[in-house]
């Protein structure tokens, strides 16, 4: 099922345009078609504000435990609906 993409400029009409070129890259659902973590760190919207002597993420792959198990339409529901707890305040 593919849903029609939501227009950002016009939802967020006070955001600067390298803002929603970041938004369009890392709101991709597949993984494979998703900005890498590399590629967010040099997106021109945090030009200003990157300080690459500090960081230590270059060349350390980033492994999250989801990603080592067999993902079922079951499990993946169920792996969104705990994410989503964490930050259900009602």
């Amino acid at each position: 099922m593919n849903l029609k993409r939501e227009d950002l400029q016009a939802k967020y009409p006070g955001s600067p345009p390298e803002a929603i070129d970041f938004l369009e890259k890392i709101l991709v659902f597949n993984p494979y078609f998703r900005i890498s973590l590399d590629k967010c760190f040099e997106h021109p919207l945090f030009q200003k504000v990157r300080k690459e002597s500090i960081e230590n993420v270059k060349g350390q792959p980033v492994v999250l435990e989801f990603e080592k198990e067999e993902l079922t339409k079951e499990r993946m529901r169920e792996l969104m609906n705990l994410e989503i707890s964490h930050y259900n305040v009602a």
